[in-house]
């Protein structure tokens, strides 16, 4: 199973917030830029804090590992639960599309109604209490159509965690080092993922997947208990005009529809006039996102029902995505950083062996026909690669995203990032299943590597550097 769909499928906006807001903020040098002004709710400054403070003693940030090991598994989870029922490959697709939409709608009205009130916690419990009746209705899910319905319904609460929680972070830690205190919870979010991918993968030898989300269930609960007993309301909300470029707050303002449509709106453009070069740095980047994703998540659509076709049990499946995730840390934090190449070539070399691997999954599917005894470690050794190449093309678009946008408009560059790529993943599914549903994997496969190679054109007009 490929990082994106992974990433995106189980739960888009709580992993790229998190990354989006911690490449952000590596990239300011906010302590030499400002100092943190304290705000109150009626937005008077109260106080200017030129010294950093100590840091919270109640370790919230466990609470992240119950619930992450619930909602890192929620993708491939509902996936084989479909599967289970009998979904076909266009069921799958409507299953990711509708997942993705929901995300997209609100992971803004979460994050909007909190800063309303100045809650944090509050809306956290909210939150993480509702995932555990959700997972209970998937686990009695007893049609396609439910499992759609109940992951859906999912998504719309999953979707304002990471907005509101990023910014309860830097709300309780009260220093300048509030950068650090969002990469540790990155990391805590990534154990937890982890782990749950690695509990279900032992509990998926014994139990059915139905049984997987009373599991899931029971985490929230253990999360929503922790999340009582340590974390703590802020003592006072930050003002979001007070950081335009800085605070992660923004960020969750920057995807508001009127925000994001700044960069994406086409009436700017004549339509007799719409080339390629015309388009101004970020709209492009934006595109060549677009269609590199878009062709992703086609392909990663036919992914887990191929390996189920192929005997591959659900256990081997999560032990697969346990394996690509651990795999994408050591790439995000020791591999991609140790190479010394332009971030250009970084992106074409990417984009080219991403679309050699998805020819190889065509050449995989040939195993429903010419079946051989360990076929199954030919998926297996082509997604634990596919992280690497996920952190070659990710890291240098999020810089330059950070790096070209004006001051302050940065946040709203990443929203529009986000965005962009929510739609591909909601658009890309969606085609992927009825292609592949109609024309088999061998079709579908070679379409979405041509599409996936389609963006590197797009992506050489964009200077890179």
């Amino acid at each position: 199973m490929n990082l994106d769909y992974n990433c995106y499928h189980a739960d888009f906006s709580s992993k790229f917030l998190s990354i989006q807001t911690c490449l952000a903020t590596a990239n300011l040098n906010l302590d030499a830029i400002f100092e943190l002004l304290l705000i109150n709710e009626r937005g008077s400054m109260i106080a200017t804090d030129p010294h950093p403070r100590e840091k919270p003693k109640t370790p919230w940030y466990i609470a992240l590992v119950p619930l992450n090991m619930a909602l890192g598994s929620s993708g491939i989870l509902s996936t084989l639960r479909a599967l289970t029922l009998g979904a076909s490959i266009a069921e799958v697709g409507v299953l990711a599309a509708a997942n993705a939409t929901a995300t997209i709608i609100f992971s803004t009205f979460w994050g909007k109604l909190s800063d309303s009130s100045g809650a944090r916690k509050k809306y956290l419990m909210i939150l993480f209490f509702t995932l555990s009746p959700m997972f209970l209705a998937l686990s009695v899910a007893n049609s396609i159509s439910e499992v759609i319905l109940f992951y859906s319904m999912l998504a719309i609460f999953t979707s304002g965690i990471s907005p509101i929680a990023v910014m309860l972070v830097v709300e309780i830690c009260k220093s300048k080092n509030w950068e650090g205190e969002i990469a540790r919870y990155n990391s805590v979010s990534s154990v937890g993922n982890i782990c749950g991918l690695g509990l279900n993968t032992i509990a998926a030898l014994f139990f059915e997947v139905s049984w997987l989300f009373y599991i899931s269930s029971a985490l929230c609960l253990i999360a929503l208990l922790m999340l009582w007993r340590f974390a703590e309301e802020p003592e006072i909300t930050l003002e979001r005009y007070v950081f335009p470029i800085r605070s992660p707050r923004y960020a969750e303002k920057s995807l508001s529809p009127k925000s994001i449509l700044h960069f994406l709106d086409a009436r700017q453009f004549r339509i007799a006039e719409i080339k390629m070069f015309k388009f101004k740095p970020l709209q492009l980047l934006f595109l060549a996102c677009f269609v590199q994703w878009a062709g992703i998540y086609f392909f990663s659509v036919g992914e887990t029902p191929l390996m189920k076709s192929l005997g591959m049990s659900n256990s081997l499946i999560l032990a697969l995505n346990a394996s690509a995730s651990f795999v994408s840390i050591f790439a995000f934090g020791k591999i991609i950083p140790s190479l010394k190449q332009s971030r250009a070539k970084m992106i074409k070399r990417a984009i080219f062996w991403r679309s050699a691997f998805i020819f190889c999954w065509a050449g995989i599917s040939l195993l429903l026909v010419y079946p051989t005894p360990y076929g199954f470690l030919f998926p297996f050794m082509l997604s634990v690669v596919w992280p690497v190449n996920y952190a070659m093309i990710w890291l240098p678009i999020v810089t330059y995203a950070i790096s070209s946008s004006s001051a302050n408009k940065k946040s709203t560059a990443q929203g529009a990032l986000m965005v962009s790529i929510a739609i591909a993943n909601a658009l890309g599914s969606t085609l992927g299943g009825l292609v592949m549903s109609k024309f088999g994997y061998t079709i579908g496969f070679i379409s979405a590597a041509i599409i996936t190679l389609l963006s590197m054109p797009i992506f050489s007009r964009v200077d890179i550097v």
